[in-house]
């Protein structure tokens, strides 16, 4: 009653009940699903290929605007503080990547060590890291994916 060597691996034995219809070359019975049948199951898979589609179409969206708006804010700061004092824009500049460096030293540091403004400044390093790591993974996707089309 089993499976002989005859009909090859894997083809089920019609006389021996399975856990589901068994569908056989040539048979005439419907294939998908017994209570909905075959459209519905259709149905629902298109459906749920668009609704994947259009949440990644307004994820990257959201993503394109988040990270060009940031972009765009930062260079305007920098711009504005530039025209008012290039000094001052520099000394701003230090100030920011000094902060960002003790910011680092403070995320190493174990936990309970770190004061309120070592907590801050891990806070903020840590945001910052975040925003860098989004703005350029966004950009790098961005262009792997051009590449890609021919």
């Amino acid at each position: 009653m089993g499976s002989t060597a005859e009909e090859g691996p894997g083809i089920p034995d019609p006389g021996r009940p399975g856990p589901g219809p068994v569908h056989l070359p040539g048979d005439l019975t419907p294939v998908g699903d017994p209570v909905h049948g075959p459209v519905r199951g259709c149905l629902s898979a298109i459906g749920g290929f668009f609704g994947e589609l259009l949440g990644e179409l307004v994820l990257g969206t959201l993503l394109a605007l988040l990270t060009t708006a940031s972009l765009a804010g930062v260079f305007v700061l920098a711009e504005l503080a530039h025209r008012r004092d290039p000094l001052l824009a520099c000394a701003l500049g230090a100030v920011a990547v000094l902060l960002l460096l003790l910011g680092v030293r403070q995320l190493r540091r174990p936990r309970e060590r770190r004061g309120r403004v070592g907590r801050i400044l891990a806070a903020g390093t840590a945001g910052f890291g975040v925003w860098l790591l989004v703005c350029v993974g966004y950009a790098s996707l961005r262009e792997a994916l051009d590449l890609a089309t021919f």
